[in-house]
C-alpha cells in the first residue's frame, strides 16, 4: 500500500481532495516503535504530527514528584502531538508505544506550508484538534467531580475488548488518577460484586450495564 492509499484510510484526511492527499503523500515520513519505546518526550522539540498506521501509543504527563497521568490512548487512525507545531512549544506529552506501533509522520514545517496551500487541511485539523479538547475536558471532568470507583468503572468500559481491557492495575492507576493500592482494592471490590473479573495482566468485564451504572454515580 503506497502513502496516498495510506492516508485514504486516516479520518482526518478522509474527505480531502486528491490533489490535497498527493502533495501531503509527498511530505510523510514513515517509522516503526516497538512494544515500550518512547516515541515523543515531553517539553523537547516536536519532530511533527504523528498518525498511527497500526498499534497503540499511550499519551502522559509526568509530575515533578514522578507520578503519571495518562491523558489518552491513541489507536489506529488516529494522531498526536499537533499542539506543539501550532504553539511552538515544546511536546506536550510523552508518548510511548504499548505494543508494536507504525507512525507516518509529518513535520512541523510541512504542515504549516500546506495549510497554507490547502484551506480544507486546515479545518480538518481544527475538527480533529477540537474533538481532542473535548476528550481532555471528559478527562478533567472525571478526575475532579468522579470518585476512583466511578472512573475505574468508566476506564474498564471505555478499554473493554470483546469483554476484557488488556490493563495491569498500575496502568489503570495511572488512568484514572491514582494509585496502584487504591485503585486494587476498587477493582477488588467491582469483583466482589460480581461487575469484573480479576486475571493476571487483564480485567474481565462481566456486567457492562452494572460497570456504566457504576460509573454513572449509581
Amino acid at each position: 500500500m503506497t502513502i496516498l492509499e495510506e492516508l485514504r484510510t486516516i479520518p482526518l484526511f478522509a474527505m480531502l481532495d486528491d490533489r490535497t492527499l498527493a502533495d501531503t503523500a509527498r511530505y510523510m515520513e514513515t517509522r516503526t516503535y516497538r512494544p515500550g519505546e518512547y516515541i515523543a518526550y515531553e517539553g523537547e522539540r516536536p519532530a511533527g504530527v504523528y498518525f498511527v498506521q497500526r498499534g497503540r501509543v499511550r499519551l502522559s504527563r509526568t509530575a515533578p514528584d514522578g507520578r503519571e497521568q495518562v491523558l489518552a490512548m491513541v489507536g489506529a487512525g488516529e494522531n498526536f502531538n499537533a499542539v506543539a507545531i501550532f504553539d511552538t512549544h515544546g511536546t506536550l506529552t510523552t508518548a510511548r508505544a504499548m505494543s508494536a506501533v507504525r507512525c507516518l509522520i509529518l513535520p512541523g514545517d510541512a504542515l504549516i506550508t500546506l495549510i497554507r496551500r490547502h484551506p480544507d487541511l486546515a479545518l480538518a485539523m481544527l475538527r480533529e484538534m477540537a474533538g481532542q479538547l473535548r476528550n481532555l475536558a471528559v478527562l478533567v471532568e472525571d478526575l475532579a467531580f468522579r470518585s476512583v470507583r466511578e472512573r475505574l468503572a468508566r476506564e474498564l468500559l471505555r478499554e473493554a475488548r470483546e469483554g476484557a481491557a488488556e490493563l495491569t492495575h498500575q496502568e489503570l492507576a495511572e488512568r484514572t488518577g491514582t494509585v496502584r493500592e487504591i485503585a486494587g482494592r476498587a477493582l477488588r471490590q467491582l469483583a466482589q460484586e460480581g461487575l469484573v473479573r480479576l486475571e493476571r495482566g487483564r480485567v474481565v468485564v462481566l456486567d457492562p450495564n452494572g460497570l456504566a451504572r457504576v460509573g454513572n454515580g449509581a
